[in-house]
């Protein structure tokens, strides 16, 4: 595996700690709902699932994860606008749209990097 720069290496780390927080919100979400776990597993199913392709560092898999990401955003901005004053729902909007700019950044520079190229020249 090509070793990561400074910026790659940041955003990494960020990608896994947004990625955590999404499914812990959700977890939150669905248990003020009074939701059980069966529930929860289901709707985080996905996530995991890509995060497993994500964690050997396959962009293709991290661009289908930036799609899945999508269909989150869309629920989350149903949920803001149903309940807009519930704080967990709308920190779930805002953990979704910083992750997908995280991802997307990840994705550029390091494919440059995997390209050999400076990330930071275009």
């Amino acid at each position: 595996m090509m070793e990561r720069g400074f910026l790659t290496r940041w955003l990494w780390i960020v990608l896994w700690v947004l990625s955590g927080a999404l499914v812990l919100q959700g977890g939150l979400e669905l248990l003020q709902l009074g939701a059980r776990w069966p529930v929860w597993v289901l709707s985080v199913l996905p996530l995991l699932v890509f995060l497993v392709g994500v964690a050997k560092d396959n962009l293709v898999w991290l661009i289908w994860y930036c799609l899945l990401l999508l269909f989150y955003f869309i629920s989350a901005v149903e949920d803001t606008f149903a309940r807009p004053n519930n704080i967990i729902v709308v920190s779930g909007l805002v953990i979704i749209v910083l992750l997908f700019c995280v991802c997307t950044a990840y994705l550029r520079f390091r494919g440059r990097e995997k390209r050999g190229m400076n990330p930071f020249k275009d």
